[in-house]
């Protein structure tokens, strides 16, 4: 029988094809046959392996395309999901890891699309927004080339008077941020001053008013619902008058809330002629100015038929003579289309939430790096098993499966898996989302509740993931022969070449060694900012907002408490980033140069401690002072003059025209945040000015003195909130953006070394799976416990040891000389932060490996040889 089937299938196939299929077969299986079987029981099995072969060969071109249909039928697909299942189930502790390395990598995936989801639903809203545009300006000043969100005002009145093929020209101002007074009631209020065309041009809906009317006088006022139920109550704003800005306003109309996805987030809008008639902004927003950028924002509805290029050219031609005068200011305009806003460029001054291109590309770029080495590992613990189904796809190949049904198959229980841990990534989402919104400086404008869309983005994302994920080992079994799938080829043992396996598993540990590395220089980093020596006295100052109180009164009253050492009054808080700077003019030389400045009273210098190096404070004499200046040594070093002594009595031009003249010089502080250097700096004085009581305490009981302070001030300030926070207070919070770096690079670092021993731990187990009897040779042959952890472990050791080699001098180079030096004053990166970094990974790693090779270590061999 065994030759009639032999000779048949010489009869139907090729010299070649036999030759190779004998040849491999019998090789393969040489020391098998002289060893455990017969030569009669051999050869039965090479005919009826190749009588199977032969009938698979004879039907395949005919069949093809009747298989191709029925791998894409219903009934087909559900046996496939049945067999994956079933096949799932039986190999559970696999089914875990991979679960759960591709939930955790697909949690910040999740965070992305629910991000993005709700991001290209910006501004889509209006009704108008395909032929809505925002003028922006690109100013370049004598240091750097800024592009902003802002335009003067000249620009809309120029458009308005002199260009036609405009539909509207919309001038909005972001002053109108305050508290808003009505009968006893004080809330804060955001808002813009804008033109009566406001809501003709952008959708936000009127639930009450005239939509023509409302914003057509001055001092008219529309104000949002929500608002108004928050300075109202349950009565009918319409017709009530709010003071606000130190302005009358009357409320006009009521608008629907301002929806999310709105890059403007506003809660009332006044008209645009209050502002311009009020005397302060007749001075600052003057409508022939083009010097000034601040808070001022215009916004075009153009024709169903534009060309927003004419228009640029117009602006940037009749700009052009006007800013040629001037010395340190040049200027030039663009038009950005609505839908370009968000996600759009990267401006300052932006009117509301900001989400530029850069910032989404980098977190696009972390998510695929958290996400790859998940779908890797699933690939990697696949293709690694892949000799526990070798006699599977074998069978199945005999039996007439085609190479797209094994694929198929495959796919179906990667996708099968990434469904189920799309269930896993979701919870994980619902936890960290919060968290994740309350570090992005512009949460306000976003929100991530999930909705019918996205949702459905979520499981169109598992399938992907499913087929990123499925499609190698899906292609490695389904390109596999007969012969090939059923011979048994014996298991490698360790990790013995390069491979696969051993990249992936060297750049998930050098991945993660980089994010704890992350987290421990951001700590550190955090550290010494706020044990960095700023050059004045921090603790127990008090610093209160004077609102509308008079500084003079409040120093007398405060003085009377016991609490109260000394008292100094400043226009901003030194070392928090609140400063100004101006060009001032050396009487000798006719360039000017750049000089932040801080209006301070003579009492400031002492109460901080800063010392006077030469000449004198500012004195009681008030006229004397505004006439005086105290400079610092970098002040010095800029003007040239090389002795303290030498720079009193030296005189320069104010913008304005005004001369200075420097009275005293200070040693050099900290007046801006430690991410800046110290530059060119004076004090002024100026009453006026003054925006805060530095308040030096002696008290041990700070409760009381601060509620004794708070009965003070409703003497003084009236109905003023009583608004203070202590020095050292404002210091953490201007360094708080580390902790938001901290808890960045720790979520992504944990999810990081979590794939990483999740793929770790089963490639161990795998592997001591496959040299379990080999392990109790070991033990019969007299090896100890330790040696033989040794031996199992040595391979997966030396791969996290070169993770190591690699992620420390890339890791060193990318937070030494990029990261902190985005802070001008920074510790450099120590080998105390590599060696914390580095006893991390080994211990997670080595947890990971110990917690297998222990047990298998220890196992009895008598357990393990019994089968042979």
């Amino acid at each position: 029988m065994a030759d009639r089937i032999f000779t048949w299938y010489c009869d139907t196939t090729s010299m070649e094809d036999l030759h190779g299929d004998l040849e491999e077969l019998f090789n393969h299986d040489l020391e098998y046959m002289s060893v455990r079987r017969a030569k009669l029981k051999y050869w039965q099995r090479v005919a009826s392996l190749l009588f199977s072969y032969a009938v698979k060969k004879r039907k395949q071109k005919a069949a093809h395309h009747h298989y191709a249909f029925t791998s894409f039928h219903p009934a087909m697909l559900k046996n496939y999901f049945l067999i994956g299942i079933r096949s799932l189930s039986k190999h559970r502790f696999f089914t875990i890891v991979n679960v759960l390395g591709l939930a955790v990598g697909m949690s910040i995936s999740l965070l992305l699309i629910a991000f993005m989801s709700f991001l290209w639903r910006y501004d889509t809203f209006h009704v108008n927004k395909d032929r809505m545009y925002r003028v922006i300006s690109v100013v370049t000043d004598k240091q750097r080339t800024d592009p902003l969100a802002t335009a003067p005002v000249a620009v809309a009145q120029k458009l308005r008077d002199e260009y036609t093929g405009i539909d509207e020209v919309v001038r909005i101002n972001s002053t109108l941020t305050a508290e808003a007074s009505y009968k006893d009631k004080e809330i804060p209020l955001e808002g813009y001053y804008v033109d009566s065309n406001f809501l003709q041009v952008f959708t936000f809906p009127l639930l009450k008013g005239n939509i023509a009317t409302v914003l057509s006088k001055p001092n008219s006022m529309i104000i949002t619902e929500a608002a108004g139920v928050k300075m109202f109550n349950a009565e009918d704003p319409i017709g009530k008058v709010i003071t606000m800005d130190e302005k009358d306003f009357e409320i006009t109309g009521i608008l629907k809330n301002v929806p999310k996805n709105s890059h403007m987030q506003f809660e009332v809008l006044a008209s645009y002629q209050t502002l311009l008639q009020s005397s302060q902004a007749n001075s600052t927003q003057s409508t022939d100015s083009w010097v000034d950028f601040r808070k001022s924002y215009i916004y075009l509805l153009l024709p169903a038929h534009h060309n927003t290029e004419a228009i640029e050219a117009y602006l940037n031609k009749v700009s052009a003579p006007i800013y040629a005068k001037e010395k340190n200011l040049r200027a030039t305009f663009e038009l950005q289309a609505l839908n370009d806003i968000a996600p759009g460029r990267d401006l300052r001054y932006s009117i509301g939430p900001a989400w530029d291109y850069a910032s989404l590309s980098i977190f696009i770029f972390l998510t695929i790096l958290i996400l790859l080495p998940a779908c890797f590992n699933y690939a990697n613990i696949s293709i690694s098993r892949a000799l526990k189904r070798m006699k599977e796809i074998g069978l199945r190949k005999v039996m007439g499966g085609q190479r797209d049904q094994i694929f198929l198959q495959f796919i179906m229980e990667t996708v099968i898996i990434a469904m189920i841990a799309l269930v896993f990534a979701y919870y994980i989402f619902t936890l960290v989302r919060s968290e994740f919104l309350s570090m992005l400086a512009d949460r306000v404008g976003m929100d991530l509740s999930t909705d019918f869309y996205t949702i459905a983005y979520f499981i169109l994302f598992a399938l992907f993931v499913g087929l990123v994920a499925g499609i190698i080992p899906a292609l490695y079994f389904a390109r596999l022969t007969p012969i090939q799938a059923l011979k048994t080829k014996p298991v490698s043992k360790g990790f013995s070449g390069i491979s696969f396996r051993k990249v992936l598993i060297v750049s998930q540990f050098a991945l993660s060694l980089g994010f704890i590395m992350g987290v421990v220089v951001v700590l550190n980093q955090y550290r010494h900012s706020l044990n960095h020596d700023f050059g004045f006295d921090q603790e127990n100052i008090l610093d209160v907002e004077l609102q509308s109180a008079n500084p003079q009164i409040l120093r007398n009253e405060f003085a009377k408490l016991v609490s109260v050492q000394s008292i100094s009054m400043s226009s901003h808080i030194a070392g928090t980033g609140a400063s100004e700077s101006i060009w001032l003019k050396d009487l000798h030389v006719t360039d000017s140069t750049e000089v932040y400045q801080m209006f301070v009273d003579e009492r400031y210098i002492s109460n901080l401690n800063l010392s006077l190096l030469a000449g004198n404070n500012f004195t009681e004499d008030i006229a004397q002072n505004k006439k005086h200046a105290i400079v610092n040594e970098e002040f010095l070093k800029t003007f040239g003059i090389k002795d303290p002594a030498h720079a009193i009595g030296q005189s320069y031009v104010l913008p304005g025209g005004d001369e200075i003249t420097v009275s005293g010089v200070v040693k050099n502080f900290h007046y801006m945040p430690l991410r800046y250097p110290i530059k060119s700096f004076f004090f002024r004085y100026d009453s006026s000015r003054f925006q805060y009581a530095n308040i030096k305490m002696v008290t041990t009981d700070v409760f009381t003195s601060i509620t004794e302070m708070e009965s003070a001030w409703k003497m003084i300030a009236g109905e003023d909130k009583f608004t203070a926070q202590f020095f050292d207070d404002e210091i953490k919070a201007t360094y708080a953006f580390y902790f938001v770096m901290v808890k960045m690079c720790g979520f992504l670092g944990l999810l990081a070394i979590t794939i990483s021993c999740l793929g770790l731990l089963g490639m161990v187990v795998f592997t001591v799976e496959n040299r379990v009897k080999e392990v109790g040779i070991r033990k019969v042959m007299g090896a100890s416990t330790t040696s033989i952890i040794v031996i199992l472990s040595k391979d997966f050791m030396k791969l996290m040891s070169i993770a190591a080699l690699i992620a420390i001098p890339l890791a060193y180079l990318f937070f030494d000389q990029v990261f902190v030096r985005m802070q001008y004053y920074h510790v450099p990166v120590g080998i105390l932060e590599i060696v914390i970094s580095l006893s991390l990974m080994f211990l997670l790693g080595l947890a990971t490996i110990f917690s297998q090779t222990i047990r298998a270590a220890r196992a009895n061999p008598v357990d393990t040889l019994k089968c042979e």
